[in-house]
């Protein structure tokens, strides 16, 4: 019997059940993946057209306030 199947009599699940579930699994990763890394290139377009940005120290102190308080506002991006 193959890890497979195997994982399948363990989880008394069909095989093609868990690879149906690997795949979704996957796909979603995947999904999820390929939406960071549009919100990275939009964001990185948008740094080059307008300059606005924070400093590393600005977003530093500003997760250190988060720990704090949740709610605490993000810093304002400037030039």
């Amino acid at each position: 019997m193959g890890p497979i199947a195997t994982l399948a009599t363990a989880k008394k699940r069909t095989p093609h059940y868990l690879m149906k579930e690997a795949i979704l699994e996957y796909v979603k990763k995947e999904e999820a993946r390929q939406n960071f890394i549009a919100a990275a290139q939009a964001s990185f377009e948008h740094y080059k057209q307008t300059g606005q940005h924070i400093t590393l120290d600005e977003f530093n102190t500003w997760v250190d306030k988060v720990q704090q308080n949740p709610a605490a506002p993000v810093p304002l991006c400037h030039t």
